[in-house]
């Protein structure tokens, strides 16, 4: 009798650790900013092209930042945007990478889209700077009416906008307008 009751306790141990494993799997897989977020073409060339950076996560933010994040961006990741930013065809993602070794010590803002071809994906840089990147996220704009902070300019996109905020400080749009991205500062 006891052999069996082991058995059966090792059984349900061993059912309880796979169901949980495949949990952490489903969970790892479903976050935003999980590596199910970028098409594996995107993940090549990032591996090839940036090897010192990867995209940035809710974690390289601070406390504050991330309850302001989180808040407004529940299901969203701060380092990858998807829209149609160039066509209404094809999506794109827009990455905002930081440094593996030293998240908040500078970024890079990179487009990933499908070619002409629509086979390979090509990037563009759209911004990078050295130094602090503290409370840095990216979002996809809907397309609208925008106008810069001093009220001076407005834009009409028919396109999907990269929103580039630096939290609670200032924030650009970039938008795709005559085969190139501009650039409106919305906050200051």
């Amino acid at each position: 009798m006891k052999t069996c009751l082991t058995a059966v306790v090792l059984l349900v141990s061993v059912g309880l650790l796979s169901l949980s494993s495949a949990l952490v799997s489903a969970a790892q897989a479903s976050t935003p900013c999980g590596e199910a977020a970028l098409p594996a073409p995107i993940h090549d060339v990032l591996k090839a092209k940036f090897p010192q950076w990867r995209p940035k996560q809710t974690s390289d933010l601070g406390s504050d930042d991330q309850q302001l994040w989180l808040k407004a961006h529940e299901k969203e990741c701060p380092g990858v945007a998807v829209g149609h930013f160039e066509s209404t065809g094809e999506l794109s993602y827009a990455i905002l990478l930081v440094p593996k070794s030293e998240p908040t010590s500078g970024y890079k803002i990179v487009v990933f889209s499908k070619g002409p071809t629509g086979d390979a994906y090509s990037w563009k840089l759209l911004d990078h700077a050295e130094g602090q990147s503290d409370g840095l996220v990216i979002s996809k704009a809907e397309p609208g009416k925008y106008s810069d902070f001093e009220r001076t300019k407005t834009i009409q996109t028919k396109l999907d906008g990269v929103y580039v905020e630096w939290i609670e400080k200032g924030a650009i749009l970039y938008h795709w307008s005559a085969g190139r991205y501009h650039k409106l500062r919305v906050s200051d």
